[in-house]
């Protein structure tokens, strides 16, 4: 029950920030973004890990420290990056459809490496989270911030296919360390591996100058300050923690309920209309996401 209920906070977590991001990605670019959340992210967990006195270098064999950076570079760095990427050439909405790619990424990996298999009322709970998903995409109107007359949103679709593909390998191939690893230190291995990758991303790229610009201090901060905090602390430790406490699987369809909860947050702050379809997709995805809490 724990896991379940950490990755439905995932969910809510990364859906508010994705509203956040979109508005942080008129002024950021996808690489300064990403860094800018990964060192925001950093800084937060180990204040934690300080707090509560969890040791930054436990006695764990060089294999665990390699398999959390590896799934730090896979699942922030590459993963995070073709998200923003994708977010600022498809917007929220089109993003949210690709999002669905991450269910049956996790449900894959999760049988290839983990040998895991869903019960019956998994199944039905991830088909009906799907359908929600699907139902409430349909005839969408423009999201807010989705450029205009984009007549070739390929590129951002296939991006946004990459970045849910790295997302779930990365998560999925750390299952078994989750289990017997403290959730604050594999966390903080993660998004330091990410950040380092991504310093020397920038460091040796031709417009690190743009970069390094976009990163100081400004008004854009006020959004992307809250948006790091809430997507890549908050979302993030309960995404990991989620997979740690309950099957792969299972987290990765109560984590699809970020789509639905970025229709209802959309309708609050950015005043979209609850339309019938839209009704019928929140009912759909919690019906499915309790078939799947108490399966």
């Amino acid at each position: 029950m724990l896991g379940s209920i950490l990755s439905l906070l995932s969910a809510f977590f990364w859906a508010s920030a994705v509203i956040m991001f979109k508005k942080s990605g008129e002024v950021f670019s996808p690489i300064s973004l990403n860094i800018y959340k990964s060192f925001v992210a950093l800084i937060l967990v180990s204040l934690t890990m300080v707090i509560l006195d969890i040791p930054f270098f436990p006695d764990k064999p060089i294999n665990d420290w390699l398999l959390l950076a590896v799934s730090g570079f896979l699942g922030i760095t590459l993963a995070d990056l073709f998200f923003f990427i994708a977010l600022n050439r498809l917007g929220a909405g089109l993003v949210a459809i690709v999002e669905c790619l991450y269910l049956p990424s996790v449900i894959f990996f999760s049988f290839i490496l983990l040998g895991e298999k869903l019960s019956a009322g998994a199944i039905i709970g991830g088909l009906l989270v799907l359908t929600a998903v699907l139902v409430g995409s349909m005839k969408r109107k423009k999201a807010p911030g989705e450029t205009p007359g984009n007549k070739s949103p390929l590129s951002g679709i296939i991006i946004g296919c990459l970045s849910m593909f790295f997302l779930a390998a990365g998560i999925v191939m750390i299952k078994e360390l989750l289990e017997r690893t403290d959730v604050f230190w594999a966390t903080l291995v993660r998004v330091t591996a990410a950040t380092v990758s991504l310093l020397v991303l920038i460091l040796f790229h031709p417009k690190r100058k743009q970069y390094f610009r976009e990163l100081k201090f400004s008004k854009a901060w006020f959004i992307a300050l809250p948006a790091s905090i809430t997507g890549n602390y908050l979302a993030l430790l309960c995404w990991v923690a989620g997979m740690k406490y309950t099957t792969a699987s299972r987290a990765a369809i109560l984590n699809q309920m970020s789509t639905i909860f970025i229709f209802i947050l959309a309708a609050v702050f950015l005043k979209e209309k609850i339309t019938v379809n839209k009704t019928i997709a929140i009912l759909l995805a919690l019906t499915g996401a309790c078939l799947t809490i108490f399966s």
